[in-house]
């Protein structure tokens, strides 16, 4: 083993260890790790190259040998990088798509025009016989399983939503590591994005995902395929009725205003429950031209709905009223709501409720003429 061997045999167990160390850690040091990386994996490249082009192998087998050693090595970064979990640094992916996979690429690329270069100057140089097959197999071989472990999953996940079968998303790989490359997340993603397409004309299958939030999600998206609020609001769970109004499945109450306004224009509809209850979501509490077309809407149901319809639309219409001044509010339960009720037996505690707002006064706090203190 002559010197620059023994060099690259030295490169190569730091390089080793800089990539472990590299996959583990996620701050500041990253980079200052990943630049080390670059100097070490080149600083290897380079010396082996060099050495290679000087040998009597052929030129097919220099330029070769200078192509798969520094994209294993340079790819071997990447690989590593993927391997850990740098969220903490790496917001939105921008570090890996701006830095990581970048520079290691450029530098995989210097190396080989490096060692292109050299072979093709060296091409009748025949100083010593050395033996590349080893050096072919451990490399390619490396190489090649670096590849399918790098786009294993997002082959495999693409084929899977492509063909509509959840059997290959129990193929991805996905051990519990925090690790950017394999982690529970990209098999759960597979099975909601197919179980979300399912949904769409078939059989609702997102009962089938064993993670809450995916199950909530395919509800939600199942009810703006299927333009059925219904479907997001009897399925989603959640702490509360009102968290599943306002958060779970407040986007595809937006998404399906009209249908909630058809339903809302039938005070006998099966599903006017839910109507009422989405149209604090379609901004009737700060939106004029949303107050204008739904709050006509429910006062016709205080008045034609069935008696929970009613009681539903008179505490939506309380809140409403609720958004304006002290007197204007008044105003409104007076003139507005008072009206529809008053003449409704079974709706006396309403009327109660407004004749007891209507008999409220503000109190002014008295000034003190005491003697103050400092």
């Amino acid at each position: 083993m002559d010197k620059s061997e023994i060099i690259s045999s030295i490169l190569g167990i730091v390089f080793l260890l800089l990539l472990i160390i590299y996959s583990a850690i996620s701050s500041g040091l990253s980079m200052f790790l990943h630049l080390l990386l670059l100097v070490v994996g080149i600083s290897i490249s380079v010396l082996m190259i060099n050495k290679i082009t000087k040998s009597s192998n052929s030129l097919k087998s220099k330029i070769a040998f200078s192509f798969i050693l520094p994209f294993f090595l340079f790819l071997s970064i990447i690989f590593f990088w993927f391997l850990g979990n740098h969220g903490s640094i790496d917001e939105k992916g921008l570090i890996t798509a701006i830095i990581i996979i970048p520079s290691s690429l450029l530098f995989a690329l210097a190396s080989f025009f490096i060692g292109l270069i050299l072979s093709l100057k060296r091409k009748k140089r025949k100083e010593f016989r050395y033996n590349l097959k080893p050096f072919f197999w451990i490399f390619s071989i490396g190489l090649l399983i670096i590849l399918i472990l790098l786009f294993y999953n997002l082959a495999l996940s693409s084929l899977a939503i492509s063909t509509n079968s959840k059997s290959f998303c129990y193929l991805l790989i996905s051990p519990y590591l925090d690790s950017n490359l394999f982690n529970m997340a990209i098999k759960q993603r597979c099975l909601l994005k197919i179980s979300t397409e399912e949904s769409k004309i078939g059989d609702i299958t997102c009962g089938e995902l064993e993670n809450i939030e995916d199950r909530n999600s395919c509800y939600r998206w199942t009810a703006q395929n299927r333009r059925n609020i219904k479907i997001c609001l009897d399925n989603v769970i959640s702490e509360t009725d009102e968290l599943k109004y306002n958060l779970y499945c407040s986007s595809a109450i937006s998404y399906l205003e009209d249908e909630i306004y058809n339903i809302l224009k039938n005070p006998k509809h099966p599903d006017i429950i839910y109507a009422i209850k989405s149209t604090p979501e379609l901004g009737i509490y700060y939106d004029k031209s949303a107050q204008n077309k739904f709050i006509p809407l429910i006062k016709i149901i205080v008045t034609q709905g069935s008696l929970n319809a009613k009681k539903e639309s008179l505490e939506i219409l309380f809140i409403w009223a609720g958004q304006y001044s002290f007197e204007e509010e008044k105003r409104i339960l007076r003139s507005e709501i008072l009206p529809l009720i008053q003449d409704q037996p079974e709706l006396q505690e309403y009327v109660d409720r407004i004749n007891k707002r209507l008999n409220a006064v503000i109190l002014i706090p008295s000034t003190s003429t005491g003697i103050s203190n400092f």
